[in-house]
């Protein structure tokens, strides 16, 4: 056989039989704007509870006003390298709101979040230097990290006393680093910021924080972890984000540090060097986001009753939710990747667009719904997700398996086919609401 054929068999036997849990990823088409209610791929319009858009701006027609304005003014693209002529004077304007922002000297800007984290650490440390990553850090991160040859240590998820143990061993080396995510993506943990900078004072060691998911969501004017737990900016060596989360959603990332190390990042990043820059529009949204979110502080504190609101109504019904109660991502616990893609097929039937995540993503056996709460979700939508959880749960045996410990296979029914005979069941019962209204 040529090898191109090898390939393709190859590629073809991995998808369909490979560690995925049992269960492939599929993008998850949406038609129009992004927003709290948006048509899905069926056209049917539902409930979104899985965009990382927590501030709810993706779709503000004051950033589609930003970007089409821009437009008229700067252009569309750059065609360049930021070192060749591929920056504006926008692009300087939004490192220096970046800055002020985070309370550092300055910023730089990458193509996304991912190539923040990849051109950073390859940039910053070389054999001489240890790196020191929990072992729930993103994906980019553990990718960043691969692509230097610096000393790694991976200390337990948010152990300090883990994380000690092994700043002890790297005396020896000249620059020690802290990784760290403000918050955890996967498990909606918040770090105790405070107790980094201790250690990391301690050990002379630098601290490095990923705030992509804390940016826009926690803290008294959303400025992320540091603003959370009131930490001196100057404390955190380097910080990170990212434009498309909260800040808007139009992509694009940034690191936000000293003057020094961001004239060092212009030089030696390949990431930044070697990449078009962001296009104008882009730039000018994101100027624009950040606007807003000074402008509309009211957006954080919803944010965090939203979050309660939903983590107390799915305990009070039984469920398990990972993480703060602050979180705006509320993971939803079910073991079994069956009971996950079950609540996900029956919450969209529902008019409740949420995604379920299972292995290579996570761990095997903790399979989740990761629900994503926003600044303008609704409490008619939040309560009216709860009690769509609440009835799949109560039409199937999902509580008596979770407490007996009980391995679902999927050959004793079709995840799908009782999805839908839960769905025919309410439907017989009584008429239900318009999905638009948030209530079953």
């Amino acid at each position: 056989k040529k090898a191109q054929d090898e390939f393709v068999e190859y590629c073809d036997f991995i998808v369909k039989s490979g560690p995925f849990d049992g269960y492939q990823a599929v993008e998850h088409i949406i038609h129009g704007k992004q927003g709290s209610t948006v048509v899905a791929d069926n056209m049917q319009t539902v409930h979104n509870f899985c965009s990382n858009n927590y501030s709810g701006l993706a779709g503000d027609p004051r950033m589609v006003e930003a970007a089409a304005e821009t437009m008229k003014t700067h252009g569309y693209g750059l065609s360049s390298a930021p070192l060749m002529c591929g920056y504006q004077d926008i692009h300087k304007k939004l490192e220096r709101v970046i800055a002020d922002f985070h309370g550092t000297e300055d910023a730089i800007l990458y193509p996304s979040g991912y190539h923040t984290n990849l051109g950073l650490f390859q940039a910053c440390f070389n054999e001489n230097d240890a790196l020191f990553s929990d072992q729930e850090n993103h994906a980019s991160i553990i990718d960043g990290m691969r692509l230097c040859k610096a000393k790694k240590f991976v200390y337990k998820h948010l152990d300090t006393k883990h994380l000690e143990e092994q700043l002890k061993k790297a005396d020896e080396y000249r620059f020690k680093c802290i990784v760290t995510e403000g918050i955890f993506s996967m498990e909606a943990d918040i770090l105790d910021l405070q107790e980094y900078v201790r250690i990391a004072k301690k050990y002379n060691a630098m601290i490095y924080l990923d705030e992509c998911h804390s940016v826009g969501t926690i803290g008294k004017t959303g400025r992320g972890c540091i603003e959370y737990s009131g930490v001196d900016p100057k404390d955190i060596t380097l910080i990170s984000s990212t434009l498309g989360k909260a800040v808007g959603g139009g992509g694009g990332g940034y690191t936000a540090a000293s003057k020094p190390i961001v004239d060092f990042l212009r030089q030696t990043s390949r990431t930044f060097i070697f990449s078009n820059s962001l296009s104008s529009p882009i730039i000018g949204a994101s100027l624009r986001a950040f606007e807003i979110l000074e402008e509309e502080q009211w957006r954080f504190t919803k944010l965090k009753e939203n979050s309660l609101r939903f983590r107390n109504g799915m305990r009070k019904n039984g469920f398990y939710i990972y993480g703060s109660d602050d979180c705006p991502i509320c993971p939803v616990f079910f073991r079994d990747v069956y009971y996950s893609k079950y609540f996900e097929v029956g919450l969209m039937k529902l008019g409740y667009y949420t995604i379920a995540l299972a292995y290579p993503v996570i761990p095997m056996n903790t399979a989740r719904t990761r629900i994503i709460i926003t600044a303008i979700h609704t409490n008619e939508q939040i309560d009216g997700l709860v009690d769509a959880f609440k009835f799949l749960a109560g039409n199937s045996t999902f509580f008596e398996d979770m407490k007996n410990n009980t391995k679902v296979m999927e050959s004793q029914i079709g995840y799908a086919e009782m999805a839908q005979k839960s769905y025919d069941l309410k439907m017989s019962k009584a008429a239900i609401a318009s999905p638009l209204s948030g209530k079953l």
